[in-house]
């Protein structure tokens, strides 16, 4: 998979490029919501995973502006903070597309996670 994945903390932007890698997948880094903008102008993902709170352009808004103004509408939205923000996981809980996760969850169960997300997206192409 092609994960555009988007975070502020260098050092946990590092750790989840290096997991992603090391299990096959193809990542982009982005430090903040207008890094992300920006990447996603140019490349496809077939999954973004970012942080909600970071500076220039939050996950929230960076979420809205991939909902509302890209070709990647449809593309699964993994939020991940340090945060258990009540507003966030109300926005996951509304699409099926998207989901959250909190930053302390086990790195297995996060990759089982995006497991899932391509499953589907691989039922869901064919």
């Amino acid at each position: 998979m092609r994960i555009l994945l988007v975070d502020d903390e260098e050092g946990f932007l590092n750790i989840m490029e290096s997991v992603l890698r090391e299990h096959g997948h193809d990542v982009v880094k982005a430090q903040d919501g207008k890094q992300a903008r920006e990447a996603l102008e140019g490349d496809k993902m077939d999954l973004i995973i970012s942080d909600v709170f970071m500076p220039t352009l939050d996950g929230v808004r960076f979420h809205s502006f991939v909902r509302e103004f890209t070709d990647s509408k449809d593309v699964p939205f993994i939020f991940i903070s340090g945060y258990d923000d009540e507003h966030t996981r109300g926005l996951a809980a509304e699409s099926p597309n998207d989901y959250f996760l909190g930053k302390t969850t086990p790195m297995e169960d996060i990759l089982a996670l995006i497991e899932k997300v391509k499953r589907s997206a691989t039922k869901g192409s064919s």
